[in-house]
């Protein structure tokens, strides 16, 4: 049944952004699907969502580019009416070792990555102040954001400066009735989530040895707090970003042995690492 609130959710034709923008029209939400490139997909998401009896509008664009997250944030108000939930989550994940930094991965990941979704949050804000809707404002970060892991040295910084980011935005908003949160996802598999697939790739079978509650994260696992965190439940909820990870953020570790293998130098120990083997 429709709430008779819109949300937009960039980045929604496939993985976390399409678990999310389906669990809000499943919650009554009208809902903007916004993709790049994968047209059937996000066609196949629209689909889903208007199955539960709420409208949707299809947006394009590649929101590294400036113009873009501005205009996403107009169209959804032209197409469904109005705007009640900004959900910035387009982005890209790229490690690279420090001695191999390029200037167009670096570029590629702050305007898409952290440009991008401010923007696009500045657009929302303005939008809300100026109709007097208390909205709200979230942010796919990063538990890469918290602590440091080899290699992600650009990614993980963008997302440590988001968080802190939310943090101002929410002292600004605060007044106007809007909140602006974020939430953190860990090891989410989005590349192979079923049962039998997981067992075959490499990474997604080991990683939940390394995460107290023993499993991946999954899309929906995602989707399920951005329900909670655009709810009235957390309406007193503001300037936080919370870490959906199974508790990995809590050990502080690597996500898996050889990062931890390298970040260390123990490459005696990664040479004879056996995947199957058990870890106490």
């Amino acid at each position: 049944m429709r709430n008779g609130k819109v949300a937009l959710v960039t980045g929604s034709s496939t993985g976390i952004g399409a678990a999310v923008a389906k669990q809000l029209a499943r919650d009554g939400y009208d809902v903007a699907v916004h993709y790049n490139s994968s047209l059937e997909a996000a066609q196949k998401v629209v689909a889903a969502c208007e199955a539960y009896g709420v409208r949707t509008c299809l947006l394009h664009g590649d929101t590294s580019d400036a113009e873009v997250p501005r205009r996403l944030v107009r169209e959804t108000v032209e197409k469904l009416g109005r705007l009640d939930v900004d959900v910035n989550n387009a982005g890209i994940t790229v490690f690279q070792r420090p001695r191999e930094l390029t200037a167009e991965v670096m570029d590629s990941m702050y305007y898409l990555n952290y440009r991008g979704m401010v923007l696009g949050a500045s657009e929302a804000a303005k939008y809300m102040v100026e109709n007097g809707v208390q909205g709200t404002i979230l942010f796919n970060t990063s538990i890469r954001g918290f602590a440091p892991h080899s290699s992600d040295g650009v990614y993980g910084g963008l997302k440590a400066g988001l968080n802190r980011t939310i943090a101002s935005f929410a002292i600004d908003l605060g007044r106007y009735g809007i909140r602006v949160n974020g939430f953190s996802p860990g090891v989410t598999n989005v590349r192979s989530p079923e049962p039998e697939q997981e067992q075959k790739d490499n990474f997604y079978r080991n990683a939940p040895r390394f995460i107290p509650l023993r499993r991946n994260g999954y899309a929906e696992d995602m989707g399920d707090v951005v329900s909670f965190l655009v709810s009235e439940k957390a309406s007193y909820i503001t300037g936080q970003v919370i870490c959906v990870d199974g508790g990995l953020s809590a050990v502080g570790g690597a996500e898996h042995l050889p990062d931890l293998f390298d970040a260390c130098d123990v490459q005696d120990i990664a040479k004879t690492y056996d995947p199957s083997e058990k870890i106490l």
